[in-house]
């Protein structure tokens, strides 16, 4: 692996995360707030985050938070009393035995680094784990987990950290453990029980194009009374195509749908409905095809 690249070790890192991304795939969300996290927004001691395409769910222990990063279906854990150490925390389709054979080898980072174990994993109490270091860098070092649920899903952490500090982190993961459990999957993709009412309710949707042509607009503000304001402008060969829906407006709305694709119903008070598919892909909201960004706003106010 990466054989075409020069990596020093915090960049290897870095490719261990996407090395981890390429194994697995998996979505978490918030069960505190009941939303879907997102992306590199910040969780905190207490939150609780769920994965429920793989029935996995962490309640962030005191003194740690975590994020998901963007670009990534990986969440890292950072201690908030020390800048030494952080948690990589993953699910995974392996059996224990699988990652067990996984683990025996080498894995490699780049050229000169590899995360090699410094003692045979080992089974035990159903927590399969061992120490590592990484070849090439002899401050840093590790330790990882794995261990299964009764639904066919697993999780993995690693733990990095500096090594004259190692002993003191050697069964942080296995306290980490105590937080996490193992529930059956309620989904069965990404987007599964996307709910598109509580994603979009008192939200504001923009879209924006401009070209040498023209610019066309559309803004909508959807108020938690089930009331919107919208405003569509279009300029220059743009013009008349959006036809009598322009300018200023305003009305109520309906929005449904579970999953990838919704529907939201917009009533006009002097025009007719309009009833305007929605989909989600990559985080990114499409309605009729169009991108929309989505923001909070206080025009309801």
């Amino acid at each position: 692996m990466y054989r075409n690249s020069t990596l020093g070790f915090s960049e290897g890192i870095g490719q261990l995360i996407c090395f981890i991304v390429w194994l697995v795939l998996c979505c978490f969300h918030s069960g505190q707030a009941q939303e879907r996290v997102k992306p590199s927004k910040g969780y905190l001691s207490g939150d609780t985050i769920l994965s429920p395409l793989y029935g996995i769910k962490l309640v962030l222990p005191d003194h740690w938070n975590g994020f998901l990063a963007r670009g990534t279906e990986v969440f890292t854990l950072s201690s908030d009393t020390t800048g030494e150490t952080s948690i990589i925390l993953f699910p995974s389709e392996e059996s224990l035995k699988k990652i067990e054979t996984r683990w025996n080898g080498h894995i490699e980072l780049s050229p000169g680094i590899d995360i090699i174990p410094t003692e045979p994993p080992k089974i035990k109490n159903g927590k399969l784990q061992t120490e590592f270091s990484f070849s090439g860098n002899e401050n840093r070092m590790g330790y990882s987990m794995a261990q299964c649920g009764d639904f066919g899903f697993c999780y993995t952490a690693f733990l990095i950290v500096n090594k004259t500090s190692g002993p003191n982190y050697k069964n942080t993961l296995d306290k980490l453990s105590r937080y996490i459990t193992f529930f059956e999957p309620t989904i069965t993709d990404y987007y599964g029980d996307f709910d598109w009412a509580r994603e979009l309710k008192g939200k504001y949707l923009i879209t924006y194009e401009s070209s040498s042509r023209g610019t066309k607009q559309n803004h909508i503000w959807l108020c938690d009374d089930g009331t919107f304001k919208s405003k569509i402008t279009r300029k220059g060969s743009f013009k008349g195509s959006s036809g009598n829906y322009k300018g200023k407006l305003n009305g109520t709305y309906t929005i449904d749908g579970i999953g990838s694709t919704g529907k939201i119903l917009l009533n006009f008070e002097k025009l007719s409905p309009l009833e305007l598919p929605l989909e989600i892909k990559d985080e990114v909201i499409f309605m009729i095809g169009t991108r929309y960004s989505v923001a909070a706003h206080n025009q309801c106010k």
